[in-house]
Order: C-alpha cells, then sequence, then structure tokens
C-alpha cells in the first residue's frame, strides 16, 4: 500500500476484543518497536477519528488537526500528511488503516478509494485471525464457510469466496482459461513441499557441485523422455514447450548462477532456492503477461531438479472419472502425469490464460480456470465440483438445483456444438446474401486441427512468436520455413496470413538485447524491433517467402505507426527478395504484404498506408489500448479497456474506409471479433472478415447469419455517433434481440445474458 500510493507509512490499527482500544499491529515507515505497544481510544488520535466516525479521514497538515496525538514511541513527528480508512463488520470498527507522508500533500479521491477498497479486502483476513485466535485452534471448514456466510450478508465482499448456498455449497471466482462446463469430483494434485523437506549438503563443496550438476543431468534426461512423449501423443508444440525446459537447464548463464551460488553457500538445495528467486524476480518485471507467466516454467524446472537432488518422485494417485483437478498453478508436467481421458476440468490458485499449461488445456479442450485464492483449502477431495469455463466460476458441493442447471447446460452446449460443427461447411452470409469470412487466431500447430474441426475460412493471423518463446530465442531460418511451410499446405487452399515477430522491449529474448524499457509498450516492440535487427528481421522474411510457393500465404507486418515505417519494412523485404533471388529458391512473387492497424496514428493516415499495401487487419486488442490510453493488464484501469468505446469505432470505421478507398481487403483480429454485441456493429462497418479464436467460429457463424446488412450498418451509424461505451452494447444488444437469436436453439441460452446485460447499460 505504502508503494502504491506513494506515501512513506502505512500502518494496521487493530481493536482487541473490547472494541474501545485501537493497537498499532502492522507498520511500514513507523519504528517498529512500537508495534503492540502503541494504544489509543477510539475517541483519541486522527487514527481514533476514523474508527469513530466509520468514514475516511484525510488531512493535508496533520500536525495542526486538533484530534492529532503524538506518539513519541513511533517517531512520526516527521509525517505531514494523513490519510486512514476504517475496517467495518456489522457497523462496528475493528480496525483502521492509515497512510501518512513526510511532505505535505493532497490526496486525491482516487487515492481514497484505492485506501477503502484495501481496508475492505483486509477485513475479513483480519476478523477470521482473530477468530481462530479467540479459539486457540484453526477453524474447522464448516466454520469458516459460516463467518464468510456473515460477512456476506453484511454486505461485505470476499476476495474468491461468495456466499454459502443452499446445500452448504461455496462458489469461487477467477479466470476462465478454457472454455466449457465439466462436473465431477474434485482431486486434488498437491505439491510436494520441496521447500520443507530436509537436506544435509555433502561435506565437500566439490561434492555438493558435483551432486547438483547431477540433479540437473537427471531432469534434463527426464524432460527428454516427458518431451518425446508428449509429442508423439499430442504434437511438436506440446514437445517444445518441454524443449524449453531443457533449453533452461542447458542454458550456459543458469548453470553458471548455480555453481556460483552452490560455491558460496556450500550447499546445493539453497543454491538452487537461491538462483530460481533471482529469475522470478526478473520475470515479474516483465509488463506482458504471457512471457512474464514464463516464470512458471523457470519454477517448474525447478522443482524438478529439486526433486532429483532430494531423491524423491512425484507419484500421481488414480483419477477418478471426470475428475476436476484441483491445482496450485497449471504446470505443463502436469499433462505428461495426468490420464487426460479422466480429467473433466483443471483449475488452480495461480497463473493465468497465457501460461503453457492454459494454452495447454484450450488446445486440448479441457475446461479450466486459473486465479482462484485458496481454492486448495476451499475444497475437499471427492466432493462434486461444477466448473464454469465460460464464466471462470467453480461450485463445490452445489445442490441439487444447481447440478440440474449445469447438466443442463452441458447437454445443450454438447448439441449445440455437434450441430454447428456439422453446419462448419456453410459460408457465413447474412440474410441479405453478403458473405463475412470468419478465419482462426493461431499461435500453435496443434491449433490447426481446432481450425478444422470449427470450419474457419483459413488463419487471419499466425503469431510467430510463440515458436519463438518455445525456443527460448530464434529457431533457425530452415526451422522457421518448415513450420511456415507446414500451416500455410495444412490450410491450402484456404490463406494464412503470417504476422512478423511482435516482440517487445520488455520480452527478454537474447537475440533482441534491448535494455530495460520505462514503459515498453511505447517503446522499441514489433516492428521497430525487427527493422532495428535487420539481420534476424530478414531471416524471417526468407523463411515466410520460400513458405509462400503454394501461393496462399499473405505476409503482415505488425504495429506500423507511419508510412515511413512501412517503406523501411518493404525495403528489407526487397533485400530478402533479392538474397532468394541470388540463391535461386523459389517463392510467391505475387505474395500480398499488409499491415496491422494498432495504433491512432495508422488509422488516421491509413489512405496513405491503403496507397502501399495489399491489405489490413485491424488488431483491436493494442488499438484499444493506445486509443483509451488503458493497460488491460493494471487491475486498477482495467475496467476501462473496452474496445467497443466510441472512438475505438470512430477509427475501425476510418481504417476501413480508407481500405475501401484503395480496393484492398480488410479484416480485424483481436478479441472484439469473438465480441457477440460487436459482430453486428463490425459487419455494419463493412468488415469483410473476422479473425478470432478457432472454437468460436461456429457461433459467429450463427449471429452473422441472423444477421441483415442494411440493419447492420443502420446500427453500426447510430453506434459511431454514441456518446458511452455502454450506449454501443446496448445497440448491440437490440440488433442481437431482433434477430431473434435469444431464441435460437444453439446459442440463445448462451447469448441472453450477455444481451440483458448490455441492455442494463453495463459494459
Amino acid at each position: 500500500m505504502a508503494k502504491r500510493l506513494d506515501a512513506d507509512v502505512c500502518s494496521l490499527y487493530l481493536c482487541g476484543s473490547d472494541l474501545d482500544r485501537l493497537t498499532l499491529r502492522a507498520t511500514v515507515g513507523l519504528r517498529r518497536d512500537a508495534v503492540g505497544n502503541v494504544v489509543l481510544r477510539l475517541d483519541e488520535g486522527l487514527v481514533g477519528l476514523a474508527a469513530e466516525r466509520m468514514e475516511p479521514v484525510v488531512i493535508d497538515r496533520a500536525s495542526e488537526h486538533p484530534r492529532y496525538k503524538y506518539f513519541p514511541e513511533t517517531g512520526e513527528e516527521r509525517f505531514e500528511s494523513f490519510m486512514a480508512a476504517p475496517l467495518i463488520v456489522r457497523n462496528v470498527p475493528i480496525g483502521v488503516l492509515a497512510v501518512q507522508t513526510v511532505n505535505v500533500r493532497r490526496f486525491e479521491q482516487g487515492d481514497v478509494e484505492t485506501l477503502l477498497t484495501c481496508a475492505q479486502l483486509l477485513m475479513p483476513v483480519v476478523l477470521n485471525a482473530q477468530l481462530i485466535d479467540a479459539a486457540g485452534l484453526p477453524l474447522l471448514e464448516e466454520q469458516r464457510v459460516a463467518v464468510d456466510e456473515e460477512l456476506a450478508q453484511h454486505g461485505i465482499p470476499i476476495t474468491g469466496v461468495k456466499p454459502a448456498r443452499a446445500g452448504g455449497g461455496i462458489e469461487l471466482a477467477g479466470i476462465g482459461t478454457a472454455r466449457g462446463i465439466a462436473i465431477g469430483p474434485v482431486s486434488k494434485l498437491g505439491q510436494m513441499d520441496l521447500e520443507r523437506m530436509e537436506y544435509t549438503p555433502s561435506s565437500s563443496v566439490e561434492q555438493e557441485e558435483r551432486d547438483l550438476m547431477q540433479a540437473v543431468h537427471d531432469a534434463r534426461r527426464e524432460l527428454d523422455d516427458t518431451g518425446e512423449e508428449m509429442g508423439e501423443q499430442f504434437g511438436p508444440d506440446f514437445a517444445a514447450v518441454f524443449n524449453t525446459h531443457i533449453q533452461i537447464l542447458e542454458d550456459k548463464g543458469f548453470l553458471a548462477k548455480l555453481k556460483e551460488a552452490v560455491r558460496a553457500e556450500r550447499d546445493g538445495l539453497a543454491a538452487l532456492r537461491g538462483v530460481l528467486a533471482v529469475y522470478r524476480k526478473q520475470f515479474e518485471r516483465i509488463a506482458d503477461p504471457y512471457f512474464r507467466e514464463r516464470a512458471w516454467d523457470v519454477e517448474d524446472v525447478g522443482r524438478r531438479v529439486m526433486a532429483r537432488l532430494l531423491g524423491v518422485r512425484h507419484d500421481t494417485a488414480p483419477l477418478p472419472e471426470g475428475a476436476v483437478v484441483v491445482v496450485d498453478n497449471i504446470l505443463p508436467g502436469y499433462f505428461a502425469r495426468l490420464d487426460l481421458e479422466k480429467v473433466g476440468a483443471i483449475i488452480s490458485e495461480h497463473g493465468g490464460p497465457t501460461s503453457h499449461g492454459a494454452i495447454f488445456a484450450r488446445t486440448l479442450e479441457i475446461p479450466a480456470i486459473s486465479g482462484i485464492a485458496g481454492v486448495l483449502d476451499a475444497c475437499r477431495p471427492g466432493e462434486l465440483a461444477i466448473v464454469d469455463g465460460d464464466e471462470g466460476k467453480v461450485y463445490f458441493s452445489p445442490d441439487e438445483h444447481l447440478v440440474g442447471e449445469y447438466e443442463r447446460a452441458q447437454q445443450r452446449a454438447a448439441v449445440a456444438i455437434q450441430h454447428l460443427d456439422a453446419m462448419r461447411a456453410r459460408p457465413a452470409e447474412t440474410r441479405d446474401g453478403r458473405r463475412i469470412r470468419l478465419s482462426a487466431n493461431v499461435g500453435l500447430v496443434s491449433d490447426l486441427r481446432l481450425v478444422e474441426q470449427h470450419g474457419a475460412d483459413g488463419i487471419g493471423l499466425f503469431r510467430t512468436e510463440l515458436p519463438v518463446l518455445a525456443h527460448r530465442g530464434f529457431p533457425d531460418e530452415y526451422e522457421q520455413e518448415q513450420l511456415y511451410e507446414r500451416v500455410a499446405r495444412a490450410v491450402a487452399p484456404r490463406s494464412v496470413t503470417i504476422r512478423t515477430l511482435d516482440l517487445g522491449g520488455d520480452k527478454d529474448i537474447a537475440e533482441f538485447g534491448v535494455e530495460n524499457e520505462e514503459n515498453p509498450q511505447l517503446g522499441c516492440r514489433s516492428i521497430r524491433l525487427s527493422l532495428e535487427e535487420e539481420g534476424v528481421f530478414r531471416a524471417q522474411l526468407r523463411a515466410i517467402l520460400r513458405a509462400s510457393v503454394g501461393g496462399n500465404v499473405r505476409l503482415m507486418l505488425p504495429m506500423v505507426s507511419s508510412l515511413p515505417e512501412l517503406r523501411q519494412a518493404k525495403r528489407v523485404i526487397e533485400v530478402a527478395r533479392g538474397e532468394l533471388d541470388d540463391a535461386g529458391h523459389a517463392y510467391d512473387r505475387d505474395i500480398p504484404i499488409g499491415l496491422m492497424i494498432e495504433v491512432p496514428s495508422a488509422a488516421l493516415t491509413a489512405d496513405a498506408l491503403a496507397r502501399e499495401c495489399d491489405f489490413f487487419s485491424i488488431g483491436t486488442n493494442d488499438l484499444t489500448q493506445y486509443t483509451l490510453a488503458v493497460d488491460r493488464t493494471n487491475e486498477h484501469v482495467a475496467h476501462l479497456y473496452t474496445p467497443l468505446h466510441p472512438a475505438v469505432l470512430a477509427l475501425i470505421d476510418a481504417s476501413g474506409r480508407a481500405a475501401r478507398r484503395a480496393g484492398i481487403p480488410v479484416s480485424l483480429c483481436g478479441e472484439m471479433a469473438g465480441n457477440p454485441l460487436a459482430v453486428p456493429i463490425l459487419v455494419g462497418l463493412g468488415i469483410e472478415e473476422l479473425s478470432g479464436t478457432p472454437s468460436g467460429v461456429p457461433v459467429i457463424k450463427e449471429i452473422v447469419h441472423a444477421l441483415d446488412a442494411g440493419e447492420a450498418e443502420a446500427a453500426a451509424r447510430v453506434a459511431r455517433d454514441a456518446g458511452t461505451a455502454e450506449e454501443v452494447h446496448a445497440i448491440g444488444g437490440r440488433v442481437l434481440r431482433e434477430a431473434g437469436l435469444l431464441d435460437h436453439a444453439d446459442i440463445g441460452g448462451w447469448l441472453r445474458p450477455i444481451v440483458e446485460k448490455a441492455e442494463r447499460g453495463v459494459a
């Protein structure tokens, strides 16, 4: 809190059982020996004032306030400004969270709201702790649920756990990382607590180093076997992740750090823990969530080495049919250890949608939810669980009514998927005959089967940075060519649009030695980085060109922001062409070269760009972020991130009009392409191709079939002139309702809550 609010002090004062005195219980910034020794009545001091009033207290010059009370043991005489928020239960204050600054400061309303939110989140933690302390015993599961229910009845938010449901069940919320519904018994897959296991290092530091290096060697051999097995079972993408883990163990820098640490610590286990901690901190500093979650790869590798050093094995108990597997994090190694035929769903305490484990779950179409704090403690092995990967919710010990609801939803989903996939050969065409191409965004070869299964019209975006990451560096030119050629052949004669590397300065790829940047999203990333590293860029271009020999490949440049940038990239492409000509290699000489509209400057100069390229693809994820100045991974502002903002629609419209004036095709990729509320508006704006997740294609196809292009155009004109994102959502919802989609046999039940939420004015 001190760091977040740029404060010099943050302190927590708590009431005892008598509820009339506050004691300093924790602090950053005040003297530590004051903790437990500073006690004041509720009618004393500014801290007491916050508790007494049961509302925030914000004072610029604290020492001049009549309620100011100086406690010499805290050393707080040098702090001027003061802000405090009470912790309240059933209209009774149980504590105060306070911050102070050395310099006089006027706290903003946002600061006050942040402090209030944190106080609310702390309150159930404090209350539970006090109840446990009072009893002198740990709470039983039933008691903990009762406490949570009591708090919830009084409007107090509880992170993760919601009120107890009928029948004693509980509901938890997390991040839906793989869609689908599962109902089955809980099976906990707890990690062996390697951190607490006893270990006696060798008396000789040389022997200790040999033991640690032997553990590394054994872990590497184990990974070799696992990668080979996973490759045979699921394809090369799964094997590539384990190859990544092997490369971590072969990394000279990693090994050098281990050897240096073991010589300093004289303890292999301590050395390994220390090196892993350093790597963990480095990854935590990365802004991009996909690359930040690679920390779990290092963690997975480290645990393998640790287990080998300790001489323990990871044995997994047999799973019941349809098991809901509960883990700390969805690690790639689990997919090798588990009987996947028996896995109904996977839920985890940590991790996000871009971890390798989450990607595996999506590829295998196993429903998954991550980021549910406390889930391992909240569930019991064998109890029934419902996992809703669409909504990111899990229910433990649900009542019969809820089970019945989800069983019917499961059945409807199965019928709908079967019906929609059976119709995959139908083109996506509006009622009045406008054809819309529905393509897929993919980054792994294993995604290709989903492209076929769900009837996508081709690949609208192939992300080349994912294979790069799997190698922890760049595959050589020949490997890249083989990959791109394989993808092109798999979807032929349909087209595949291959995007050149979309990497940023924060993504820590060794070949790009870019220094850490304060704001990497506005720094040397994507096409800028490729142009700076021309040798690597040309190698990738040659690989794409050689893979284009079949005539169904398009080449796309990411994040082009100006005409000079486009021209510079095209000059490099011409150099790559010349190199292939000199070597006598065949390629498609008419390969279309396009660019992504991802920044406002590109959308606003789209006419000039359109005259010098062959197609546009509008990347709404970054376009939204840059237009609204919102980092969607920042929890404090993520609620402001909405692609259906009128400003974003205006830039999409401007880009589409420029493309049509130049006579070039325009597509749209990003999460917006799979948003049902956005589809009518995008069709109305004249977007010819939507590219999203493969599994979303059948649903979007049904929406397109129900639309009238003329009516969609009228709705798009109104949406473009709207003042708020909420208005745009309501317009999209109205079109879906009037098209009869809420009564659609296959997708009506899924669309109804989305439309009703939009009609209530919730973006």
